[in-house]
């Protein structure tokens, strides 16, 4: 079928081209709302979550690479995903699934690195066993933090960051990061994790490994433990008092 444009018809086209070329670039973005949620409870830019996913797979749900990586965020299958808690491969073929497995594996990267963003991205890539905490990044690794870079640059002003609020502010680490309770999977800590970070104001939860067992570990605020905050912790049997 042939179409017949007039000239108001081209007009009006032009305008519907102009309207969309000036919406911000993460206007686009699909499930910008799981990223936003994702970073909020992992204590990240949403940005540079973003980034990352634009990185790895161009925010391609259905995204796999020659790595057996999977999905938004290009979850390694088998072993990042495992290590994540992930049983299954289809699991990774669910957007907001996905994208929340990248921002906790990123903030236990960010936590390795002690906030050592570029190096966090480049073992992201390239995986914590061939990146050092200290030495110069291989050169694949320093072009792939390069392009997240340019990813943030073109996001940064056009996704509006949510300001700092107090709680975030409350959880600036101070001191040593202490074992708070053990679970029988990583999945269960993970759980306990998102709940402890949004219940408590005065410290901020991570996983580790505590006497060989799945561990939320506890980091305390500059402002210490209120004591709503005492109350959740004691509710889930944590008895030091002695916690500033």
């Amino acid at each position: 079928m042939t179409a017949h444009w007039t000239r108001s018809g081209a007009v009006r086209l032009m305008g519907l081209i102009l309207v969309f070329s000036a919406l911000p670039a993460w206007a686009s973005i699909p499930y910008t709302s799981c990223f936003e949620a994702s970073a909020r409870d992992h204590r990240l830019s949403t940005n540079l979550l973003m980034a990352v996913s634009a990185t790895e797979s161009n925010w391609n749900a259905n995204a796999r690479s020659h790595a057996n990586a999977h999905g938004m965020m290009q979850i390694q299958w088998p072993g990042t995903a495992k290590h994540l808690g992930v049983r299954r491969v289809s699991e990774l073929y669910k957007p907001c699934t996905n994208i929340d497995l990248g921002a906790r594996y990123l903030r236990e990267l960010l936590d390795r690195y002690h906030g050592e963003e570029q190096r966090a991205l480049a073992a992201y890539n390239y995986g914590p066993g061939r990146i050092g905490r200290t030495g110069e990044l291989p050169a694949g690794a320093q072009r792939y933090v390069a392009t997240v870079r340019r990813h943030q640059q073109r996001l940064a002003g056009r996704h509006p960051q949510a300001p700092q609020s107090p709680k975030s502010t409350a959880k600036a680490v101070v001191g040593t990061q202490l074992p708070v309770l053990s679970t029988r999977t990583r999945v269960g800590a993970g759980r306990y994790i998102r709940a402890l970070n949004r219940r408590v104001k005065g410290a901020a939860f991570h996983y580790g490994r505590h006497e060989g067992r799945h561990t939320v570990l506890m980091a305390v605020g500059e402002q210490g433990l209120s004591a709503a905050d005492r109350v959740v912790l004691r509710s889930i049997g944590w008895t030091q008092e002695d916690t500033p």
